[in-house]
């Protein structure tokens, strides 16, 4: 009992945040120089551990499909997985639609080459310091969150690609 009221307060917090096309300067997040954390089903219900890929610079999303700036953000992301994941990132999205149904059908008309998982009651994404959706973790080698963005706007994919670059030449 406790978890599922745990769940519907996750989501509920979630999602009176909202989500926001943003522009200007972010407020720092409290994620940043934490050990990542986080493993989700994905829509086929295998459980992935996001933080056992060590090596790899990793990007994590937590987005929804009703979020517009989640679904402008997700082909920025796809296009930066598929140019810099050779070189060693991992990109990841973390859904907290309830409706798993929904989220498949989204991306059988926008699909994405990089694992989609899903958050169902948002019970992942409260463990974060997360305000505005969408919002983007980067993640070095060593598993340490060095970025966090909120919200979106279309100069945000130039930034975060400096920001896997650089953690990608990091040794």
């Amino acid at each position: 009992m406790f978890s599922a009221l745990y769940g519907a307060l996750a989501l509920a917090a979630v999602a009176t945040v909202g989500c926001v096309t943003q522009r200007g300067a972010e407020r720092r997040s409290s994620d940043v120089g934490r050990t990542l954390t986080l493993a989700a089903p994905d829509l086929g219900g295998r459980q992935v551990d996001v933080a056992a890929e060590r090596g790899r610079v990793r990007i994590v999303d937590f987005w929804a499909t009703w979020c517009e700036p989640c679904r402008e953000a997700l082909p920025a992301l796809d296009a930066l997985a598929r140019e810099l994941g050779p070189r060693g990132l991992s990109v990841y999205a973390v859904s907290i639609d309830e409706d798993r149904d929904q989220i498949a059908r989204f991306l059988s008309k926008n699909p994405v080459a990089f694992p989609v998982l899903w958050d169902k009651g948002a019970v992942l994404v409260a463990g974060f310091d997360v305000t505005t959706m969408p919002a983007t973790l980067v993640v070095d080698r060593a598993g340490i969150i060095r970025h966090v963005h909120q919200g979106w706007d279309q100069g945000r994919i130039d930034l975060e690609r400096r920001e896997v670059e650089a953690l990608l030449a990091e040794p």
